[in-house]
């Protein structure tokens, strides 16, 4: 079913990605020591990462980093520990293998880690190693400071001495390969050979096309104006059609319906936002005027440092906007369009440009 919001776990449920799911699928079965699946929020590569691995018959666990705690160790093994549990439902194997690793305590209600030992997680991974386990670090971006480092490290550590597969997945680009390391020779994993998969935004063809079979498959009828309306707006990123699909499931496919679909998507994505902006409270009114100025049109540099020198009343030296560019296009809520010698820059998600445009924040 196209218009299910859970990630998707057969072929059949994942509409046109089978250049995509062909290429991890080879890689998966060649054992590729760290495979980078990258694309910006709510394009589907967790879906893709699932759907591959059950189409390999590879046991795998899952572990969400989404907003994880940089500098808890802690809060890195209940991660571990949720991604365990889950992995339990597809296969019991785990508490056999994990029952002889200390620290580790197996009962019938699932696999519970104790997080004082520090060499608890290599543990469990030798263990995963054994059993032919691919590991998947969803969002892997999120895990900075210490614990981006220890987790490097460790993939480093199996990449030269291992043989324990690893899909790391990321939606902010340029933070994704701060974490790789891909440009500091310092870094754990810099150096070390990466197979990356892209998984990108739905042409408008495919969008339209999407959206007339997810309502077939529902027996729905949508007209073709409505639905070049929904894709003019929603800019081809499955996660927002998907949201349409299931509001218009109850409520039809109208204006009012995608109405609703822009508010309820605004709030997750202004929240995805501020949890960027709570890293950067000192510069977060900078970050937010810079970010409405290119809502409201202003596109190039000449034109967002006028809007900022504005908002703040006072000169702004070109070092202070290239920072504050460079962060957002790294965290992927912009994309830099380079054109020649004409650069300019454009807001990923049309949610939250149009949360924007309306003032929210």
């Amino acid at each position: 079913m196209y218009f299910d919001p859970k990630p998707k776990e057969r072929r059949e449920d994942l509409y046109d990605r089978d250049k995509e799911l062909g290429k991890l699928i080879d890689l998966v079965k060649k054992n590729a020591p760290i495979i980078v699946v990258k694309g910006i929020r709510r394009v589907g590569k967790t879906s893709l990462v699932r759907v591959a691995l059950n189409e390999s018959q590879r046991n795998f666990i899952i572990v969400d980093l989404r907003g994880i705690n940089p500098n808890s160790r802690r809060d890195l093994v209940v991660r571990f520990q949720m991604a365990i549990n889950e992995a339990l439902k597809r296969s019991n194997v785990l508490k056999r293998v994990l029952a002889s690793v200390r620290e580790v305590e197996v009962s019938k209600f699932g696999v519970t880690i104790s997080w004082r030992r520090a060499s608890v997680l290599e543990d469990i991974l030798l263990k995963l190693q054994d059993e032919r386990f691919v590991v998947v670090l969803d969002e892997v971006q999120d895990a900075r400071g210490p614990v981006g480092k220890y987790l490097a490290s460790v993939i480093a550590h199996f990449y030269d001495y291992g043989d324990l597969p690893f899909i790391l997945t990321g939606s902010q680009i340029g933070l994704l390969y701060d974490f790789l390391g891909v440009e500091d020779p310092r870094a754990p994993l810099y150096g070390r050979f990466l197979y990356e998969v892209e998984v990108s935004r739905f042409t408008r063809e495919q969008s339209l096309e999407f959206l007339r079979l997810g309502f077939s498959q529902l027996g729905l009828d949508a007209e073709d104006e409505m639905l070049e309306k929904v894709v003019e707006v929603l800019d081809g990123i499955p996660g927002w059609l998907v949201h349409f699909g299931l509001l218009a499931k109850t409520h039809g496919a109208s204006e009012k319906t995608l109405e609703m679909t822009l508010s309820q998507a605004s709030r997750l994505a202004l929240g995805e936002f501020n949890e960027f902006l709570k890293r950067r409270e000192v510069a977060r009114r900078r970050y937010e005027a810079v970010m409405k100025a290119i809502a409201n049109g202003k596109r190039t540099w000449s034109e967002i440092k006028r809007e900022l020198e504005k908002h703040e009343g006072k000169t702004i030296a070109d070092s202070v906007l290239s920072r504050v560019l460079e962060a957002l296009v790294k965290a992927s809520f912009l994309e830099k369009i380079v054109d020649g010698r004409n650069i300019e820059y454009k807001i990923s998600d049309p949610v939250l440009e149009y949360a924007l445009k309306r003032g929210s924040l």
